[in-house]
């Protein structure tokens, strides 16, 4: 062999060598022993991970239904007996779970005092809580009045348990509606009771000199024209004057076959002390603000034979109104006056309107109450709202009462 082809079998046999050391540093330095037969290899657990907790469930703020009213003051008896037949319709619907599949509530009362500015400030200070979606207000007409602007402006709806004044809905706006009927209607009655029902022609006229009072006078004249009767004398008061002896000397010089007031329970009472006193035979007919119990603390048995128009009586047997007046007693432990039931009317209708639209907004509780209240049976009544909001005239809207014996009850002629 030549030394050339040595030195060539020399270099390959070095680099076959260095490959192969190449080749066993790139493998595993040791190798695991294989189990023996029938044994099983231990497996380590993994590494334990966290979980992430789940989102918090978004808890939503109770809805807050709001009562507005006159709570001290002349009208303050009467909106009390309101805002309390408000409540109870809190109560009920926060017992049975709140509202839109167990939505918290809460209830507020605001006072007026019978004011309208204070009326357009608590309605100011109610447009600007989200929480807030609709508002029952108010008892008082000059101060509905005064509300209505304000809350059409921030979208709130208004629903109005009291006020009469006939122009309410169509002035106030697309966010303001009325379960009370309107003061025409009223008017419209009494005067075909007195005149075609008991055949009275002559008639002495008391109103009050607000927008609740002008508004029933003036078709209360209106009605007693057409049906062929006259008014022999009229006159105005303030809603917290107790001196009208100088109206009953005025009234009885014209002999009038009745004297209606279009007024509240407050002059109604003074006024029947004093006519007793000066002997003035006239009987007192009037509006259902006479309608209260308190009209009877008041004036005792000066006030026996006064009539008027309610919704219902205490004495009900009807299921509804039966219902409402024990739970109300059991609730304050005495009997609701007239607005109550138009208040527990109103709040209900708000808690259902929530429910059905599922507290999805301001804009779709008023879109429910300008289309789905129709045929809504209330404490008051059957009540269906018109285009305007206003509600429609019903048979047995009315109820002619009397005080007897010390009591309010239903007329039986």
């Amino acid at each position: 062999m030549s030394g050339k082809r040595s030195s060539i079998i020399t270099v390959v046999l070095g680099s076959l060598l260095i490959l192969g050391l190449l080749l066993a540093g790139c493998g595993p330095a040791a190798t695991e022993e294989a189990p023996p037969a029938g044994a099983t290899k231990e497996v380590a657990p993994p590494e334990p991970t966290e979980e992430a907790p789940p989102p918090p469930e978004e808890v939503l703020e109770p809805i807050k239904l709001v009562f507005v009213g006159p709570l001290t003051g002349p009208d303050g008896v009467d909106g009390q007996g309101a805002a309390k037949a408000a409540e109870l319709a809190f109560m009920q619907a926060d017992a049975a779970g709140g509202v839109c599949g167990g939505r918290g509530l809460e209830f507020q009362a605001f006072d007026t005092k019978a004011d309208p500015k204070e009326g357009a400030n608590i309605a100011a200070l109610l447009c600007n809580d989200p929480a807030v979606f609709a508002v029952a207000a108010d008892y008082n007409s000059s101060v509905a009045l005064a509300e209505a602007p304000v809350f059409n402006e921030c979208g709130l709806t208004q629903v109005n348990y009291y006020a009469a004044a006939p122009e309410i809905p169509l002035k106030g706006g697309p966010y303001t509606f009325r379960v009370y009927p309107p003061g025409e209607n009223q008017s419209i009655y009494i005067a075909d009771w007195l005149i075609n029902g008991l055949g009275y022609t002559r008639f002495a006229a008391l109103y009050e000199n607000t927008d609740y009072g002008v508004g029933l006078y003036d078709a209360f004249v209106a009605e007693v024209e057409r049906l062929g009767g006259e008014i022999v004398a009229s006159e105005a008061v303030l809603k917290d004057q107790t001196d009208v002896s100088a109206i009953v000397a005025k009234f009885k010089a014209e002999d009038p076959d009745a004297v209606v007031g279009l007024i509240q329970y407050q002059v109604g009472a003074y006024w029947s002390m004093q006519a007793r006193d000066l002997v003035l035979d006239a009987p007192l007919y009037g509006s259902d603000g006479l309608f209260a119990p308190e009209i009877i603390n008041l004036a005792g048995d000066a006030v026996e034979g006064v009539r008027t128009v309610a919704a219902y009586t205490i004495e009900s047997t009807d299921p509804v109104i039966a219902s409402f007046v024990a739970a109300f007693n059991e609730a304050f432990g005495e009997n609701p006056n007239n607005p109550a039931g138009y208040a527990y009317d109103a709040v209900n209708f708000i808690i259902e309107g929530l429910n059905e639209t599922n507290c999805s907004g301001r804009d779709a509780l008023r879109d429910w109450f300008a289309t789905e209240m129709v045929d809504k049976r209330g404490v008051t009544g059957m009540i269906t709202l018109d285009e305007v909001g206003e509600r429609v005239f019903a048979p047995g809207m009315y109820l002619p009462v009397e005080v007897r014996d010390g009591q309010w009850v239903e007329v039986i002629e």
